[in-house]
């Protein structure tokens, strides 16, 4: 599903069973033993992996919701595969803190910004409140991204991983996905136990 090699995924589980994250129950099958502490230390190293960032001020929309209104209209204009993340994305996938920046998450951002400033009216702006990200998993953080509003998010996990990064109220938004991914995993591992 990642398009990773069978090869890196077996290398991965090694390292996570290293760690301690992960308890192999066989060849082909292993679960994770504490996927809050799992997620916290990948957001510990994420926190430092370089991303890119291109920030900008959108012409006649200042606040989020005029941002996302623009982004929801000329969607089917903007290149390349796009989703909001950070506390953008968190707003609408799961609300609990205020934000006044937009994050986009753009696979090719350093190839396709231009078309972006073009379509959405963007203007270089150092302490501009639209940001377009190139994250280091440019491909892998656009899998299970969902429609929510007509716009398109990031998974939970990537949400909770680029929350985790912002400096204002980041950290408490990213505890309320926390909290949200391990209600749904063990509401999943309890079904999965069901159905075996």
């Amino acid at each position: 599903m990642a398009g990773v090699s069978p090869a890196l995924s077996t290398l991965v589980l090694r390292r996570l069973e290293r760690l301690g994250h992960v308890s192999r129950e066989s060849t082909g099958e292993a679960r994770f033993l504490d996927l809050p502490r799992l997620l916290e230390d990948w957001a510990a190293w994420y926190a430092a992996a370089p991303i890119e960032s291109y920030r900008y001020a959108m012409e006649g929309a200042e606040t989020p919701k005029e941002m996302f209104a623009r982004l929801s209209k000329a969607r089917a204009h903007l290149p390349g595969r796009w989703a909001l993340s950070a506390m953008a994305g968190a707003s609408l996938a799961a609300p609990h803190a205020v934000f006044n920046e937009v994050h986009v998450h753009l696979a090719e951002a350093d190839r396709l910004q231009s078309a972006w400033r073009r379509s959405l009216l963007l203007t270089p702006d150092t302490r501009g409140p639209f940001h377009i990200l190139r994250p280091y998993y440019a491909e892998a953080g656009l899998l299970d991204m969902r429609e929510i509003r007509k716009l398109p998010v990031v998974s939970d996990i990537q949400l909770y991983l680029e929350c985790r990064r912002y400096p204002v109220r980041g950290r408490e938004q990213a505890e309320h996905l926390l909290h949200m991914i391990s209600r749904d995993a063990k509401a999943a591992q309890a079904r999965f136990q069901v159905s075996c």
